[in-house]
């Protein structure tokens, strides 16, 4: 959350790109923290995380003895998301959020305090991506410091296709979940179908590009 919410200041003393300023940062993290926290996988995470990332909400067993288990971490995402729904929709600073994304000039006339509003973006975007580290290491039972890389791709597809603009000013919760649904399972539908790992992210650029084209003729109309 603190990183996060150095973010904002830095997006807000730079004027810069979100985008620009996130995405450098990403790089200026993950470089400290492989130089000075170290490259190694660690085994051994705490007992109550291994307990959890074990935990069942469902158990199901097919008659050819294969398992399939829907995990306890998906009430933190259901938790998140109800969340982060009630903060763009039923407060002030959810207001504030898709004014200053769509503008912000305009935004800054209607009265909005730019840096308190960033900060409070990226900080709770830093404290979401905490949390999801949590989950994910709890999840694998291990932490390895090179995992998630290069998913960024994915990330920005799923935001376009849930009906979210890069720019800001316009997107919804649930539109983002289905975008990540829908990107999980273009990736595990190309997995089973044997396409090699290269012309998955061919086919998720050109959902991109698809979602991208749709959406300004949409604004056009």
């Amino acid at each position: 959350m603190l990183l996060g919410i150095l973010n904002g200041c830095l997006v807000d003393w730079l004027k810069a790109p979100s985008l620009i300023v996130t995405i450098g940062t990403q790089y200026l993290f993950r470089g400290f923290l492989l130089t000075f926290v170290g490259t190694v996988f660690l085994m051994e995470i705490p007992d109550p995380m291994d307990s959890f990332g074990r935990a069942a909400l469902l158990r199901h067993v097919t008659d050819q003895g294969a398992i399939s288990v829907l995990p306890a971490s998906v009430l933190v995402l259901a938790a998140a998301a109800g969340v982060t729904w009630f903060i763009l929709n039923r407060t002030l600073i959810g207001r504030a959020v898709y004014a200053i994304g769509g503008s912000l000039g305009i935004a800054e006339r209607l009265g909005y305090r730019l840096r308190v509003v960033h900060m409070f973006v990226f900080g709770y975007a830093g404290l979401l991506a905490g949390v999801a580290g949590v989950i994910h290491v709890s999840s694998n039972r291990l932490a390895n410091p090179f995992d998630l890389v290069g998913t960024e791709l994915d990330v920005i597809a799923a935001v376009v296709l849930g009906g979210a603009r890069i720019t800001g000013g316009n997107g919804t919760v649930l539109g983002t979940l289905l975008g990540v649904l829908l990107v999980t399972l273009i990736n595990n539908v190309l997995i089973l179908a044997g396409v090699p790992s290269t012309w998955q992210k061919v086919i998720v650029g050109a959902f991109i590009l698809v979602a991208g084209a749709l959406f300004s003729i949409r604004r056009a109309r």
